[in-house]
């Protein structure tokens, strides 16, 4: 299956160019001129676009670019006359993929169909696989291993392959960010920009202007013209952080745009079309943000196409040794101690606290641990001496919160320690000797928790 685009001004070529087409299980979509095919593609997503030259309004030249800004990874083939070569040439170097000559026979153009359509979905294959890889590169990564964890990846692949406007709900430092951003990572707007802004932290002024732009002179201080993040966006997503913090002025100007996709900087008379995502995230409560009078009912609406829930850390508790573990990983590589690790009972101890600042938190006191640990092994008493004792920030007498779910603490460490135990086996080359050295434990001890966890 595949959605190609056909754009010809003749009826005939197009009706020809759909017959070859017929029972290829391909879903066509035919426009008439350049203008109504480049809408067509800003509205839905396509695997090939295959295209005359010689149009009127926006000819195939113009509309190879404009195609090309917003995806620069579909195949393009081009329809040129006889003697139209130079033509061809031309539009391969503006961005064109391949090229067909008319009169050309079906034969011929199917194979020139299903070669761009296969090799583009090979790319798009690859580019999968590596978002599979986490986060080798530095990119998104959501870490967890618990079912509501595991259900919210599922719900992300999901909805990455929509359009549809998105809220995600979560307490201060669940990560909402990262999980904005693992959507655009899923979705076929991956290549174009993901561009942030948190609501909660600019002047009604200011946030206006950093959303759709000004032009020179607008207000105070506007000493040049600037676009704005709707329109640098163009193609790919908006995540608009505390969202419900917008003040009502920029609320109904995004209604506006939500409403009508085109953007009219401030002080402009001129509008702009544009084709972006527009993913929130919010700690608050719209629906009853909207009953006190702090938010629109309809922008509501047009934001929530979709929703999500991100959980706080002390309802998945189980993920924490694989979180700390990734942290780990991240601020080791920075600071030179590839090996790096953090042991069971520093995550027995981490276990125990409520973390009302979250995974954020949780990032924050693994990164210092790093930093302060002279030794690979990040310890119970490296732990103890960065905490601060905050009564508030522990669950009751020790343990997990009373919202936290049913974790049998003990069964959650030992899975974790058998688990890094492997991989420093592994790491040093299946060398007990080595291996424990790299633990920083005596190989007597080390043989204890082989034999405890089971491994020969």
């Amino acid at each position: 299956m595949g959605k190609i685009l056909v754009v010809d001004d003749n009826p005939s070529i197009l009706k020809y160019v759909e017959d070859i087409l017929e029972g290829s299980d391909r879903e066509i979509t035919s426009c008439g001129d350049g203008i109504s095919a480049r809408d067509a593609f800003r509205a839905s997503n396509f695997d090939l676009v295959i295209s005359d030259l010689a149009m009127p309004g926006i000819d195939g030249f113009e509309l190879i670019t404009e195609i090309r800004a917003m995806d620069p990874d579909v195949p393009i083939i081009i329809i040129t006359g006889v003697g139209g070569v130079d033509e061809a040439v031309m539009a391969i170097k503006k961005g064109a993929s391949d090229f067909v000559i008319k009169p050309f026979q079906h034969q011929e153009f199917r194979v020139k169909v299903e070669k761009n359509l296969e090799y583009y979905n090979l790319k798009k294959e690859v580019e999968r696989l590596k978002r599979e890889c986490g986060d080798r590169d530095g990119q998104a990564i959501v870490v967890g291993s618990s079912q509501i964890m595991k259900r919210l990846v599922s719900n992300i692949r999901q909805v990455a392959r929509s359009n549809a406007s998105i809220v995600i709900y979560g307490e201060s430092g669940t990560g909402k960010e990262l999980i904005a951003k693992s959507i655009h990572r899923e979705s076929d707007r991956r290549d174009r920009p993901f561009l942030p802004i948190d609501c909660s932290a600019l002047t009604e002024t200011i946030i206006e202007s950093e959303l759709f732009g000004h032009v020179k002179g607008a207000f105070t201080g506007a000493d040049r013209a600037k676009k704005g993040l709707l329109e640098e966006a163009d193609g790919g997503t908006v995540f608009l952080d505390e969202i419900g913090n917008l003040n009502w002025q920029t609320q109904s100007k995004l209604l506006r745009f939500l409403q009508e996709r085109e953007v009219k900087p401030v002080g402009s008379s001129k509008v702009t079309k544009v084709n972006v995502r527009i993913i929130s995230a919010t700690n608050a409560n719209l629906r009853k943000e909207i009953e006190t009078g702090k938010f629109r009912e309809d922008l509501f609406y047009r934001l929530s196409g979709i929703e999500l829930n991100v959980p706080p850390l002390r309802d998945r508790l189980e993920d924490l040794p694989y979180l700390a573990e990734h942290f780990i990983r991240k601020y080791a590589r920075d600071l030179g101690k590839e090996t790096a690790f953090i042991d069971g009972e520093a995550i027995e101890i981490l276990m125990k606290r409520a973390w009302n600042g979250n995974v954020r938190e949780l990032e924050h006191l693994i990164e210092h641990a790093i930093v302060v640990e002279t030794h690979e092994r990040v310890t119970a008493a490296t732990i103890l001496r960065i905490l601060p004792e905050r009564a508030e920030n522990v669950a009751g007498n020790g343990s997990p919160s009373i919202d936290a779910p049913r974790t049998d603490l003990g069964e959650v460490v030992a899975s974790f320690e058998k688990g890094h135990i492997l991989k420093v086996i592994d790491l040093a080359g299946n060398n007990r000797a080595r291996a424990a050295r790299m633990l920083g434990i005596s190989r007597s001890v080390l043989y204890e928790k082989l034999k405890k966890h089971g491994i020969e």
